[in-house]
């Protein structure tokens, strides 16, 4: 996932989005973080103009191609997260995989790169799922 993706979630959060992700070979502590994550669902609530009408579907706007369907978040112990391109990649030339570092306080998630910090708030982790909500 490049920054501009995790930019966009930001962006779809601090307008009501709400995204649901889903783990795969996820740890077995129900309430922790450390494992393989991949973007399923954004919702925008309330509905959101792209320009082209009301919409609630973010996840089609965001991930409309199956190149980017298929990225996996990976956060592991040592507080990094690799952001994985998947079986499918949209750019030959990228990188399989870059790193970043993640802190996770309460319920607030901040991703930290180099350049930027994006932060995610009302995090909610479950068994198999994680799911982030805005209350802006």
């Amino acid at each position: 996932m490049n920054k501009l993706k995790l930019f966009t979630i930001a962006l779809l959060l601090t307008t009501g989005g709400f995204i649901l992700i889903t783990a795969c070979n996820k740890a077995d502590d129900p309430a922790s973080i450390i494992g393989s994550w991949k973007v399923t669902g954004a919702v925008f609530n309330p509905a959101y103009d792209p320009g082209s009408g009301l919409a609630t579907d973010a996840y089609s706007l965001m991930f409309s191609q199956a190149c980017s369907q298929d990225d996996l978040i990976i956060f592991q112990d040592n507080c990094t997260v690799i952001n994985d391109e998947g079986a499918l990649k949209c750019d030959s030339l990228s990188p399989q995989q870059s790193t970043d570092n993640y802190t996770l306080s309460g319920t607030n998630l901040s991703i930290i790169s180099t350049t930027d910090t994006t932060t995610l708030t009302n995090v909610s982790i479950g068994t198999s799922t994680m799911s982030c909500k805005s209350s802006a």
